[in-house]
C-alpha cells in the first residue's frame, strides 16, 4: 500500500515537471549584473559576501569579463552562473540553510581575452572565503597578501578577493 502511495506521488510530480518548464522549476531567474544572489530562502547563520576586482596580474589594471560560476548545492541540483565583472568589480552573496553544513564550492571559469583561461574553486565558509591551492599553479607569482580577507561583522562576513589574471 505504502509503495503505491509513492508511486502516485512521484507520478504527479513527473507529470507536473513535464506540464512546467524545469528551468522555471529549478533555477533562479539570470542574472546580468556584476551581482550573483545564492542566498538561500531560510538562511540560519550569518550572510557572505565575498567582492573583489578581476585584475592584469603585472599591471593591477581592472579587466571587464565575464565569470562563469558553478554551484553544486547537493548531488543532483547544479547551478550555472554568468556575471559580468563591470570595470572589474564583482559581488557574490550566500549563506547557509542549515547549520550542520560547514562549506560550500564555488567552481569559477573566467575567459578573458589576452589572458590564460582562470578555473578554479573559491570554497565558502561560515568563517569567509578561501581559495584552493591550485591557484599558485595559474599564477606563480600569487602572493599570500592576495588571499581571501574575512572581516566578521554584525549580520555578515564580508571577504574581499581579487582575482589576478596571468596575459598568454
Amino acid at each position: 500500500m505504502e509503495r503505491r502511495l509513492f508511486v502516485k506521488k512521484t507520478s504527479i510530480l513527473a507529470s507536473g515537471a513535464l506540464i512546467f518548464p524545469t528551468g522555471t522549476i529549478l533555477s533562479a531567474p539570470p542574472q546580468n549584473s556584476s551581482n550573483l544572489d545564492l542566498t538561500p530562502l531560510f538562511i540560519t547563520s550569518k550572510k557572505i559576501i565575498v567582492k573583489g576586482l578581476i585584475l592584469d596580474s603585472k599591471t593591477h589594471l581592472p579587466i571587464t569579463t565575464d565569470i562563469n560560476i558553478k554551484v553544486k548545492r547537493n548531488q543532483f541540483y547544479s547551478n550555472n552562473h554568468l556575471i559580468t565583472a563591470l570595470n572589474g568589480a564583482y559581488s557574490i552573496y550566500s549563506g547557509f540553510s542549515n547549520s550542520e553544513k560547514i562549506s560550500e564550492k564555488l567552481f569559477v571559469k573566467i575567459k578573458a581575452n589576452g589572458y590564460k583561461p582562470y578555473e578554479s574553486n573559491l570554497y565558502l565558509t561560515q568563517k569567509g572565503c578561501n581559495i584552493h591551492s591550485d591557484q599558485w599553479q595559474y599564477n606563480p607569482d600569487f602572493k599570500i597578501e592576495h588571499c581571501p580577507i574575512n572581516q566578521e561583522e554584525d549580520d555578515s562576513i564580508l571577504s574581499k578577493f581579487n582575482f589576478f589574471l596571468v596575459k598568454n
